[in-house]
């Protein structure tokens, strides 16, 4: 049946793992004859065909901006006699909540090993920190909730452990790869030319770190590891301050072998151009650059804190570290990685099967 329904999201942009999923998801479901509304503050670009896009005001920064937006979000949901709709952002009164962002409680909880006293003290303080968890709990505990969609099991698990939601409210539906989007960059000319771009000499062994939020993603580690394999090159793909990083890596020695490469909206393309994904991150529910690689065959570099850990196969297509903060530990890690050469390809969620769970509980929930 054709349903009226809305997605909420902050905002689209191009190039992040979450947004890609939303664009997946709005454009699948209007595919599928829906009619599809996504409320936002700002679409980036033109909306896939088919979706209306329903703008809202967010003022301000920070709490402020995340505390109005939720408001907003909520009032146009209910504006727009919509039959159901689906928040991909903690937004209390959603009947369906997707957790791609994770569990805060539980991300404060892996940062704070890495982080100084006063550090940790003002996560209780920080405005910031206090409207996150905030509107999780009043999203969680809302009445009109009926499900909340978790993207690997490891998020199931911190909404148990930190909201106390058992197996009756969430439901796992993993993240899918596009293969459309990714398969071309199987091509060996894509790999041969992409390298060419780069500047990488035939033979030179380069990993991709690949992800914006350079202080969650564990960029820093990744570069003290970095220091320790000689020879191997870094690509940097990612949006955030690259400044503090760039002197990092001055410091280190290994400024001549990184490339800070802003974000990119070619990730394929950078796959096929290393030789393994480096994502040393202190907590990711679940990081679809990790998919992506598995899916084209790239071994994967992780800590456990990333939800996408489930699906690394030690020693087959990848290397799981417990502490990223431990370089020469990390440095092993890579070295082992880089000596599976080409795993085959993870059998992973497809964007079809996917879009039909999604469209399941899309259903249910419109009764």
């Amino acid at each position: 049946m054709s349903l009226r329904l809305g997605l909420v999201r902050l905002k689209y942009e191009p190039g992040g793992g979450a947004e890609a999923t939303l664009d997946l998801l709005a454009r699948g479901l209007a595919g599928r004859g829906h009619a599809v509304t996504v409320i936002a503050t700002a679409w980036q670009g033109q909306p896939p065909a088919g979706v209306q896009v329903r703008q809202v005001a967010a003022p301000g920064r920070g709490a402020r901006r995340l505390l109005g937006f939720a408001q907003a979000a909520g009032a146009a949901a209910r504006e727009l006699d919509l039959q159901v709709w689906l928040s991909l952002e903690r937004t209390p009164g959603a009947p369906l909540l997707r957790a791609g962002d994770g569990v805060h409680a539980a991300w404060l909880e892996h940062r704070r090993p890495y982080e100084s006293f006063l550090k940790r003290l003002s996560f209780s303080v920080n405005p910031l920190h206090r409207a996150f968890l905030d509107l999780e709990r009043r999203a969680l505990t809302h009445p009109d909730l009926r499900l909340v969609i978790a993207v690997i099991q490891l998020v199931a698990e911190e909404l148990r452990r930190f909201h106390g939601l058992g197996s009756e409210m969430v439901r796992v539906i993993r993240n899918p790869v596009d293969q459309a989007r990714l398969d071309p960059a199987r091509d060996p000319a894509v790999r041969l030319a992409a390298r060419a771009e780069l500047g990488l000499a035939e033979g030179q062994p380069a990993l991709l770190f690949l992800g914006s939020g350079f202080e969650r993603k564990g960029l820093a580690f990744a570069l003290k590891a970095l220091a320790h394999l000689d020879g191997v090159r870094l690509l940097v793909a990612g949006r955030d301050r690259v400044a503090p990083y760039q002197r990092l890596a001055q410091g280190l020695g290994v400024a001549g072998r990184v490339s800070f490469l802003g974000g990119r909206s070619d990730a394929p393309r950078l796959l096929a151009a290393c030789d393994g994904l480096l994502l040393p991150t202190i907590y990711d529910p679940c990081a679809n650059a990790c998919l992506e690689a598995l899916h084209l065959g790239r071994p994967v570099v992780t800590t456990l804190a990333n939800g996408a850990c489930e699906l690394v196969r030690p020693g087959l297509n990848g290397v799981l570290v417990a502490d990223p903060s431990d370089s020469g530990e990390l440095a092993r890690a890579c070295r082992n990685a880089l000596d599976l050469g080409r795993p085959a390809p993870a059998e992973l969620p497809q964007t079809g099967p996917w879009l039909d769970q999604m469209e399941q509980v899309l259903e249910m929930a419109a009764g």
